[in-house]
């Protein structure tokens, strides 16, 4: 199932408590009243250029996605992650907006709170709204919005954050005041009251180990399937995205490559024993969805003959099972908010709540074993099988057999 199948999925469900439909990309309100009361309930999407009855009533431009995400942005506080995507579908064009469940509510659009009740999008009364704020205070701070104490601005990578404000940028994000680091980090909410978070430190920290030993990656290959012996073991430590770029690096070295011949053809098809999207996706999710309080915790990659497994620290939010994973729909809750939205605007997260799909769509494509997710007490393991369950071949036809046999002859 595609991006387009999906999108018809939804329109096919019709309207509930997590599906909205608006007619036009202009009715800016109408969209952000309904952006924020799904941040304020369930999460879900909101499918523009579509009627009541889920009709697709026309031909939306990419110019009408940009400047829906731009106006989102500006009108919608807190900061949070959602998508603004433009979807093919049978019958013309609709933008879909992508909304997880919000983790800092109450969320305002245009001075006034919003939430979705069944089919109706409600302003919320005086004392709603003191329950939500009460409700909110009582929760557990999350550890990335912690001060993280003794963290400065000259502690972080200027590099890793100035690139992080061009691809803001490109994807229309703007800035109060983009020349300056500590107003830039406010914005990305990776500053409280002048001080920084730990999701700061996670995200830009040039030794983030040193205060936080718990976001070091581990990545092994293993002789066996056993994991008795291992050809190369690394242990990176830096900010998350380092982590993710040396990460894929260390599969790369060590996945296969499957090399094919086909008749007529001079030139070889390579294909990898894995998916390096899927992959990357993998490690992504470990990244920002695991448990960054644990001292004990981490991410790790295992390299096996005939399996990858990455495991993080983490537990899958109540509600959330491996099966429903699986699923083109699942609910999207955001563990580290602040550290996933700053992955998004990297263009590392794609779709809310669509990434674990993609893994299961893609294996299917290669027609491998399907992945499998298991939600231990030790973490989240999510477990790649290989093509053939790592039994590589080299298909080549006649008459290249025959020439490798004559050059085996000569050395003879």
């Amino acid at each position: 199932m595609n991006v387009r199948n999906l999108t018809e999925e939804l329109l096919g469900k019709g309207e509930s408590d997590r599906i909205e439909f608006i007619a036009s990309a202009r009715a800016e309100n109408s969209i952000g009243r309904a952006v924020c009361a799904l941040l304020n309930t369930k999460g879900g999407s909101v499918l523009v250029g579509v009627d009541d009855c889920g009709q697709v009533l026309g031909v939306l431009r990419e110019e009408d996605a940009d400047a829906l995400r731009l106006f989102l942005h500006r009108h919608i506080t807190p900061q949070v992650l959602f998508t603004v995507t433009l979807d093919d579908v049978q019958g013309g064009r609709v933008i879909t907006v992508d909304i997880p469940e919000g983790s800092d509510r109450p969320y305002v659009f245009d001075g006034a709170v919003y939430i979705k009740k069944g089919l109706d999008i409600l302003a919320v009364d005086a004392a709603t709204m003191r329950e939500m704020v009460v409700r909110q205070s009582r929760e557990t701070e999350r550890w990335e919005r912690r001060v993280a104490v003794g963290l400065a601005i000259d502690d972080l990578d200027r590099k890793l954050l100035d690139e992080t404000v061009r691809k803001a940028q490109d994807r229309g994000y703007r800035f109060e005041e983009v020349h300056k680091p500590d107003a830039v980090l406010a914005d990305l909410a990776l500053a409280r009251f002048g001080q920084l978070t730990n999701a700061a430190d996670v995200l830009f920290g040039k030794r983030v180990a040193l205060r936080h030993p718990q976001t070091r990656l581990r990545a092994v290959c293993y002789e066996t399937d056993r994991g008795d012996n291992f050809i190369d073991e690394q242990l990176y430590e830096g900010p998350a995205f380092y982590l993710l770029e040396e990460a894929m690096v260390f599969l790369k070295r060590h996945v296969a490559i499957a090399a094919e011949f086909k008749p007529g053809q001079l030139a070889r098809e390579s294909r990898p024993q894995y998916p390096f999207n899927s992959l990357r996706e993998g490690l992504v999710n470990a990244l920002v969805h695991r448990d960054y309080a644990a001292f004990s915790g981490g991410v790790s990659v295992s390299i096996y003959p005939g399996r990858i497994e990455i495991w993080n620290s983490g537990h899958l939010s109540m509600g959330l099972t491996p099966e429903k994973l699986r699923s083109a729909t699942h609910e999207s809750i955001l563990v580290n908010p602040d550290i996933s939205h700053v992955f998004y605007l990297h263009e590392l997260m794609e779709r809310v709540g669509r990434g674990t799909f993609k893994i299961v769509q893609e294996c299917r494509d290669m027609r491998m074993r399907p992945p499998v997710w298991q939600n231990k007490v030790s973490g989240v393991h999510l477990t790649f099988f290989g093509v053939g369950q790592g039994q590589i071949s080299v298909k080549i036809n006649e008459r290249q057999r025959a020439l490798l046999d004559g050059l085996a002859a000569c050395r003879n």
